[in-house]
């Protein structure tokens, strides 16, 4: 069973050029500029995929040289290098699948491969029930990352963030210039506008409630992350009966106002602070609120439900997006892109009720003797 990893380590690496060419087995690598550069980190020679771009140990950073590791092959001035740090890749299994504990494979520590886009690594005795996670190693320093999301042998589902990461590569004509941080922030943009088109029809989506403690001066501050606005306001003293509070400006409560527990006022004090009247000895404020949507951010992560028809529209909006990039394409065009997609998955979305006047639902087939009147 073939399992891989995507060589990605020098796109948020340090990066200098060779200054003049070196041969085989060398061990000094004259460099522009090695700040930024250390000492016993690996270094990737060339670019991801070349046919000759290697990974050595660096065991000493100067000014204007690395020295390392002899080199496999010859590499010309102007080669790039990066500073990736990790020189190995740790392939883990469960074999009791993504509910147990993966540990590292017998000989399953292997060598970064840099000339490919991928490390690979074949697991003879993998199975379909087996469930994988890597991790990245600097042999030198014992360093290593934490785990990766769980690969399965299925692979990663239609809808999740690392599929769709593939789809746009794989409608670019180069994706070199794209990290894979850069392609997530906009699938995430576009995903944040689709949340908003399904809040626009329906209000309940993306609920959340919290329950937040007021004291005496009736004062409580929201703290979640993703607290956008609220949709609905109780409050308890004893910690049993919730009533419903009714929002009011502070502007509009007079000075000398009395209020019944029994029928509380709210009232906002910037985004994130309420006050609750009246105060009493204190209580708690559940509110139901709008989140923001969540952000994708592991590989495994997987559109909403209701946006998972419309897959084509992140694609095609982060392709959009490399273009602009790219030089080709503008801004109009991705609002022009906007403009007609989100109308047409807000239209897919309206709720449907079959059950009014103008429909008919027919339980018996039509014979020749029916007739219609108007």
């Amino acid at each position: 069973m073939l399992i891989r990893v995507q060589n990605n380590l020098h796109e948020e690496a340090p990066k200098t050029y060779l200054s003049s060419a070196v041969v085989a087995a060398a061990t000094v690598y004259p460099s522009r500029n090695t700040a930024g550069f250390t000492t016993s980190y690996a270094v990737q020679i060339g670019e991801t995929g070349q046919e000759f771009s290697e990974v050595i140990i660096g065991t000493a950073t100067n000014v204007g040289t690395i020295t390392g590791a002899a080199s496999n092959y010859a590499h010309p001035a102007d080669t790039p290098i990066y500073n990736i740090k990790f020189n190995q890749v740790v392939y883990e299994k469960s074999t009791s699948g993504t509910g147990g504990t993966a540990t590292a494979i017998t000989d399953g520590t292997v060598t970064y491969q840099a000339d490919s886009s991928f490390t690979v690594f074949d697991d003879a005795a993998g199975a379909s029930t087996h469930a994988f996670r890597t991790r990245f190693r600097n042999s030198v320093l014992g360093s290593q990352t934490a785990q990766s999301d769980w690969i399965t042998p299925a692979g990663f589902t239609f809808y999740s963030l690392a599929k769709l990461r593939e789809r746009v590569k794989n409608k670019l004509w180069s994706s070199n210039y794209l990290t894979n941080p850069v392609i997530d922030d906009w699938i995430n943009e576009w995903k944040d506008q689709m949340s908003n088109a399904v809040i626009r029809v329906n209000e309940d989506y993306a609920m959340g409630t919290v329950d937040i403690g007021f004291g005496t001066a009736g004062l409580g501050t929201v703290t979640i992350s993703d607290f956008n606005q609220i949709r609905r306001f109780e409050v308890t003293y004893n910690g049993g009966d919730f009533y419903l509070s009714t929002k009011k400006s502070s502007n509009d409560f007079l000075p000398s106002q009395t209020f019944l527990s029994t029928h509380p006022y709210h009232n906002w004090i910037g985004d994130t602070i309420f006050q609750v009247r009246p105060p009493e000895s204190g209580g708690t404020a559940r509110l139901s609120f709008y989140r923001f949507g969540t952000t994708m951010v592991n590989d495994t992560d997987e559109l909403p439900l209701p946006m998972r028809s419309f897959t084509h529209t992140f694609v095609d909006y982060v392709k959009l997006q490399a273009k602009y990039k790219d030089d080709k394409a503008t801004q109009e065009d991705i609002d022009r892109y906007a403009s007609r997609e989100i109308p047409k998955f807000v239209e897919h979305i309206v709720p449907r009720d079959m059950s009014g006047p103008t429909m008919i639902d027919l339980v018996e087939n039509i014979t020749s003797d029916d007739e219609f009147w108007p």
